[in-house]
């Protein structure tokens, strides 16, 4: 565990975040609390969670089973004893926070970027998950390119893929899967209804498993029937950008914003400037979105242990959209491509 990472600057760490609590205790449940000090160890929760808590968490908590009151009274009490805190800003709501500490300015250490920097680096065992979980998208994925006939819907098709990734041994989904058909394609997070399969369609699909607690994400964008010259060239400026980063960091670059200017200006050199409009990747673990960020923004290096995606994309409103996602990883010093369905343009 982490406690002497989290302990300093402050005599007692608060974590809150559901993330964060799994990453510590192993348990996948998000109404408790976790309490660092010096001296011990407390993971906090309801009397709904006691069997199952006292089964999973590890031995280095004192489990408490306390009603939601008692938590905060507990909390208190522990505050008003140890003296400097350490909380997480992004996940202390108001409410919690003037039930600890009152009405007074926040005098608590924020532990939120401490929190990310830790998790940004994957163990052994926390990357064999996300492999798992990965090539669970990858044998759903090629499942369901024999699904797309015409008349078949959006929802049809996002449910086909959500189904075979449990029966493929996923214990859920990573985010709400995208399956997006022609003009719907070019919303970057569209949202999969009754739209209906027809000839020159694009299909975007976006969707990741969730496996003992970690995630994969993947993306493609495949054509029903033969593609326009049009698609055809900004399906070769999307491969190329992503080719492109993925050399670079593969020759060793590890600048996560250079990583995002090279896949960006080769679609800006191209007819489709300014229609890479999202960065170009994230970090993947617990949550599907965490550090690193692969931004024009971002000051993030690129390490071992990191894994991350990268996803440039073209929209075109009203007409089609294309995103070609990776999931890779940085393994003593190399790029590992943990995704393996072709990326090359698929046409059904």
């Amino acid at each position: 565990m982490n406690a002497n990472v989290l302990l300093r600057g402050c005599d007692c760490a608060i974590i809150t975040s559901p993330a964060a609590l799994f990453y510590l205790s192993g348990f996948d449940q998000t109404d408790a609390v976790i309490v660092l000090t010096n001296s011990a160890s407390y993971y906090l929760t309801n009397p709904l969670y006691e069997i199952a808590a006292k089964a999973a968490v590890g031995k280095e908590f004192v489990v408490k089973i306390l009603s939601r009151k008692e938590i905060v009274d507990f909390l208190r009490t522990v505050i008003a004893r140890e003296g400097s805190v350490g909380v997480e800003y992004e996940d202390m709501t108001l409410s919690r926070y003037k039930a600890l500490f009152g009405e007074g300015e926040l005098d608590a250490k924020d532990l939120s970027p401490l929190v990310a920097k830790m998790r940004e680096k994957k163990s052994d065992n926390e990357l064999s998950r996300i492999k798992t979980a990965e090539g669970i998208v990858d044998k759903a994925f090629e499942s369901v390119l024999g699904l797309l006939k015409e008349g078949v819907t959006e929802r049809q098709v996002k449910d086909a893929l959500e189904r075979k990734m449990l029966s493929l041994g996923a214990d859920g989904m990573a985010f709400d899967t995208i399956v997006a058909f022609g003009e719907n394609a070019a919303m970057p997070h569209a949202v999969s209804g009754a739209r209906t399969l027809k000839k020159g369609d694009c299909v975007l699909m976006d969707f990741g498993a969730k496996y003992k607690g970690y995630c994969s994400d993947f993306t493609r964008t495949v054509c029903f029937g033969e593609p326009t010259a049009k698609f055809r060239a900004a399906y070769d400026v999307v491969l190329k950008a992503q080719r492109a980063a993925i050399d670079y960091v593969s020759s060793g670059g590890r600048n996560a914003k250079e990583a995002d200017r090279i896949a960006r200006k080769i679609v800006d050199d191209s007819p489709f400037k300014g229609k890479f409009n999202h960065t170009l990747g994230h970090g993947v673990g617990i949550m599907i979105h965490e550090s690193p960020a692969l931004s024009t923004l971002s000051t993030d290096t690129l390490a071992d242990g990191m894994v991350f995606t990268i996803e440039p994309g073209v929209y075109l409103e009203g007409e089609f959209g294309i995103r070609i996602e990776s999931l890779l990883a940085i393994e003593n010093g190399k790029l590992t491509v943990i995704d393996r369905s072709d990326k090359e343009i698929y046409i059904v």
